[in-house]
């Protein structure tokens, strides 16, 4: 096996790996891995600046090959994309290397777009829409298209990532549901400000009239951008990839985000117990058991999940654990762009193959909750924001068919900017159909506004904006807050 093999955590390396030809690949810094399968790293070769991908495993030739292949397409259509300056195999031929230039003072398009304000990344989704189009009109399309597969050189573009460019005939159809999944890689909140501008930059591209509606445009982004979700929190996220390490035993099921500094030795059964033991209690139920605890400096706070008795074990034998669902329901949260206490930890015990106690770690989270912070607050500036970011939640999650379940004032937290922190996932659902979704969301309204019953000023300030906010007033018809 090559070097690279025992290296699954981003960053730093210093690993020479030795090339058929002789010659030395300087390894500096892991940029991406698929575990068993690829690594993409930033080093030297013949002292230059490169970055190499190392393709191992049974299909390693397959995919080198096609990723040579769309770096090959990309710069015969005169797109921007990295020269490839070496092809070949390992020292030892047990993985197969594609050594690209490196491009100096370049970000992932993810990168640049994350740090950028709202005018900016407005221009930098237009620039994009401009090279996608440019990308269909020589008839190439990538399959598997998003941010990462661009990098940003002051205002250049380049293309990268060829493993997914496949060079077809593109219908307008196929090339506006391209357009759209490019959209959708963003927050829904930003693809609503963005959709009208990167569509008319895409049309004046491509030299078309403009036959897609920008709602049209926003709809299937919007649907594309939940379907990505669930791929990842209910599929991606429950095993090993680069993003989490999964474990499995007879008696437990253990799953890590490769990010954090918890181990599998620091989260074992015994010291989860200790923890709790030792740890602030937040809550105390039949059902559940939440406490604060700090661990090497982090603040964590440890959910336990509680088997009340044997016919309980057995009601919960071939569902997913309430842990299960809290971890899922938190990663779905943060692909959406949401705050949520970042998720860190999923154990699951089994005895006899029913389920015993179940275990959620998460980032211990400080601000105060929503009912605290309005009855704490002195900043009128804070305080409108504030209320503003609440109802702008409110809407994102009603244009994401995602409903709460329990949106009263504890489980929501402020911080010193006016962002909001939504906690208690257990109840969190993604719904299918939009009738569901639109009667779930009044209720989550009805509820939310249930917590400021007895504060006229915050009840009615809330309620101006549901009705400034929201484009489509039926949930507030339902919830009975509609201005007439």
């Amino acid at each position: 096996m090559h070097v690279l093999t025992q290296y699954m955590q981003l960053g730093k390396l210093q690993i020479a790996l030795p090339l058929a030809d002789g010659t030395m690949l300087a390894c500096e810094h892991l940029l991406r891995v698929l575990p068993h399968r690829r690594w993409v790293v930033r080093g030297t070769w013949h002292a230059q600046a490169v970055v190499a991908k190392i393709f191992s495993g049974q299909h390693a030739a397959r995919y080198a090959a096609r990723d040579a292949k769309g770096a090959q397409l990309f710069a015969q259509a005169g797109i921007a994309t990295p020269a490839l300056l070496w092809r070949g195999q390992s020292h030892d031929a047990t993985a197969i290397v594609l050594i690209y230039a490196a491009i100096d003072a370049a970000e992932s398009a993810e990168s640049a777009y994350q740090r950028r304000c709202m005018e900016q990344k407005q221009a930098l989704m237009t620039q994009l829409s401009r090279v996608l189009a440019q990308q269909h009109m020589a008839q190439l399309r990538q399959t598997d298209l998003h941010l990462d597969n661009f990098l940003i050189q002051q205002n250049k573009v380049w293309s990268i990532d060829g493993d997914g460019v496949q060079h077809q005939t593109i219908s307008k159809s196929c090339a506006y549901r391209d357009l759209a999944r490019l959209i959708s890689k963003i927050t829904v909140q930003d693809q609503i400000h963005v959709v009208g501008t990167c569509l008319a930059a895409y049309d004046q591209q491509c030299g078309w009239a403009g036959d897609m509606l920008p709602a049209r445009l926003l709809q299937m982004a919007i649907q594309q951008h939940r379907t990505d979700a669930w791929r990842f929190a209910a599929h991606k996220v429950f095993r090993s990839c680069s993003d989490v390490r999964w474990q499995r035993t007879p008696s437990q099921t253990l799953a890590l985000v490769r990010a954090s500094a918890l181990t599998a030795t620091d989260v074992n059964l015994d010291n989860l117990e200790a923890w709790m033991q030792q740890g602030v209690n937040l809550k105390a139920g039949n059902t559940s058991t939440v406490v604060h605890v700090t661990f090497n400096g982090m603040p964590l706070v440890i959910k336990r999940y509680n088997i009340k008795s044997f016919w309980h074990a057995v009601s919960r034998a071939w569902r997913p654990s309430r842990a299960a669902h809290a971890w899922r329901n938190a990663h779905l949260l943060r692909y959406f762009g949401i705050a949520t206490p970042s998720p860190l930890c999923l154990l699951e015990t089994r005895r006899f193959g029913l389920r015993g106690k179940a275990y959620f770690i998460a980032a211990h989270s400080p601000w105060p909750d929503a009912m605290q912070f309005f009855k704490q607050s002195t900043d009128v500036v804070l305080h409108a924001e504030a209320i503003k970011q609440l109802v702008k939640l409110c809407y994102q999650l009603y244009v994401l068919q995602l409903s709460h379940g329990d949106l009263k004032a504890s489980n929501l937290q402020i911080t010193d900017t006016g962002e909001i922190v939504v906690l208690d996932l257990d109840s969190l659902q993604l719904h299918r159909c939009p009738y569901f979704a639109l009667r779930a969301h009044a209720r989550d309204i009805r509820r939310l506004l249930q917590n400021w019953k007895a504060d006229a000023s915050l009840y009615n300030a809330l309620v101006e904006q549901f009705n400034v906010i929201y484009q489509d007033d039926r949930p507030l018809k339902l919830a009975g807050i509609a201005h007439s």
